[in-house]
């Protein structure tokens, strides 16, 4: 699992099925200390709990797909929790 801020939103107007209703936000992964690391990505909502500028817990690889409801879906980063605060 890895930190990131929801810095955007992107719109596709064509989806494949798994994806349709899901948000598709750009996400700018930080350290626990809340600094940028990296180049921002596309990252799935595939439950819609975040906005722009939440603090987000996303998962990369074949745990972004199995956040879907089907198990399955073509991504390669999902958002799974939101973060109230880091200790």
């Amino acid at each position: 699992m890895k930190l990131g801020i929801v810095i955007g939103k992107t719109w596709a107007s064509k989806k494949v099925k798994e994806l349709e209703g899901c948000h598709l936000y750009v996400v700018q992964p930080v350290s626990s200390e809340s600094n940028p690391v990296g180049n921002p990505l596309v990252v799935a909502d595939p439950k819609n709990i975040a906005a722009e500028g939440d603090l987000v817990v996303y998962v990369t690889s074949t745990d972004a797909t199995q956040a879907f409801d089907s198990g399955f879906a073509p991504v390669n980063a999902s958002i799974v929790k939101l973060v109230d605060s880091v200790a």
